[in-house]
């Protein structure tokens, strides 16, 4: 189960880590045309505000997919290390 959880969590830390940028910027699509759609909710966000938020996702993405990956090798070192029966 270990091998399972451990691989899955590596390919999403990996997945996460190299698609960040093009995930970002979708959320962030989608966030202004739900800001652009609601105007009352939130102001449209203005090209500065964008950008920042594109930065700021990017980051958040490639952070949780570090952290993905770390906890894959903390659950593959064990089984890799350990001897045979």
């Amino acid at each position: 189960m270990n091998l399972i959880l451990g691989v899955v969590y590596a390919v999403l830390g990996l997945g996460l880590i190299f698609l960040a940028a093009p995930l970002s910027l979708r959320y962030n699509a989608w966030t202004a045309s739900l800001r652009e759609r609601h105007p009352k909710l939130n102001p449209p966000p203005t090209p500065e505000s964008r950008a920042r938020n594109t930065r700021i996702m990017t980051t958040l993405f490639r952070t949780l997919g570090v952290i993905l990956a770390v906890l894959s090798i903390i659950l593959l070192l064990p089984l890799l290390l350990s001897k045979p029966d």
